[in-house]
């Protein structure tokens, strides 16, 4: 009997790997996070650039007054 369990873990072990149900909904997320990312990115990025424009614009400012 003890035999026979390494066996049967084994194909419920390959049924979890054929099964495909839910896989769509996995992709979808993936794909929602991806561009989730991609936008927070950019917001990022406009934000270090407005930071670094308003740096030299500063910078720029001081300059000219003195």
């Amino acid at each position: 009997m003890a035999e026979k369990r390494p066996e049967k873990r084994r194909r419920r072990f390959d049924a979890f790997l054929r099964d495909t149900e839910g896989a769509t909904a996995v992709e979808y997320a993936v794909l929602l996070m991806m561009v989730g990312l991609a936008l927070i990115g950019m917001i990022s990025l406009t934000d270090v650039s407005n930071r670094i424009s308003n740096t030299f614009s500063l910078v720029s400012n001081t300059m000219s007054s003195h």
